[in-house]
């Protein structure tokens, strides 16, 4: 009896160098070092945390954002805890693979995904180089950066990586912080709504990431992706316009 369907043929893996350590994994390295800790969570818990809660309802949003059709094919670039893989499958992807350079946030990604196999699809979670990542061209009907693509040196590296693997026609998207986005303007946000605890704490954090990192207008978002070959642009803001989506369709 199957245990589910094969992807490996459809994936087409190609190799990587094992020696390769892109600017990516540095500015990981950088990410922790200036992440301020949440008093006993452990940097893979505090990313769980934060996907159990309110970006959790971000990552839904972005899902209902980016209309993947039932039964594509879709990778997710710095998944984390992997919560965004998993609303893609019960969403109807057939296939969602979550890749992060953090081995740790894989093993959890995996974990968590336990109780939501079946063998009507499949969720894979693997350890991976953003900017090398491990598969054939036109691989995915889908291919999403969360959050990651404002941390790197260079973001129209990131839109070139994700649209590499993407077939012509397919989705390209990425979530990051919006040029708005502050720590005064974070804090005043959730006090507006009086979000206080871990929500305040972890928002604010992103925040502050964001101000050390790039907080591009949206033009220059679309821009980037027009160089990346993406057409039928669209954006949207979140968050009381600080957090924003950008999609595209590969040319």
């Amino acid at each position: 009896m199957s245990d589910g369907p094969n992807y490996s043929t459809a994936l087409r893996p190609v190799p990587i160098a094992q020696e390769a350590r892109c600017c990516y994994n540095r500015g990981m390295d950088d990410l922790q070092t200036e992440l301020d800790v949440w008093p006993g969570l452990a940097d893979v818990e505090y990313f769980a945390r934060a996907q159990a809660g309110g970006w959790g309802d971000m990552l839904r949003a972005f899902a209902r954002f980016i209309d993947l059709p039932p039964g594509g094919t879709v990778l997710d670039v710095g998944a984390g805890p992997g919560l965004l893989p998993r609303l893609l499958v019960k969403g109807g992807a057939r296939l969602a693979v979550g890749c992060d350079d953090s081995l740790a946030m894989v093993r959890r990604a995996v974990e968590l995904a336990r109780p939501d196999r079946s063998s009507e699809t499949c969720q894979i979670s693997l350890a991976a180089d953003a900017l090398r990542l491990p598969f054939a061209d036109a691989a995915f009907d889908a291919a999403l950066a969360t959050n990651l693509l404002f941390l790197l040196p260079d973001p129209a590296a990131g839109w070139l990586a994700l649209a590499r693997v993407v077939r012509p026609g397919g989705i390209v998207a990425c979530l990051n912080p919006s040029e708005a986005m502050c720590v005064s303007a974070a804090a005043a946000f959730m006090d507006a709504r009086g979000v206080g605890g871990f929500g305040r704490f972890s928002f604010v954090n992103y925040a502050r990431l964001a101000e050390a990192h790039h907080r591009l207008p949206v033009d220059a978002w679309l821009a980037l992706a027009r160089d990346a070959g993406l057409i039928d642009l669209r954006a949207e803001t979140r968050a009381g316009e600080l957090v924003l989506f950008v999609r595209g369709a590969k040319s």
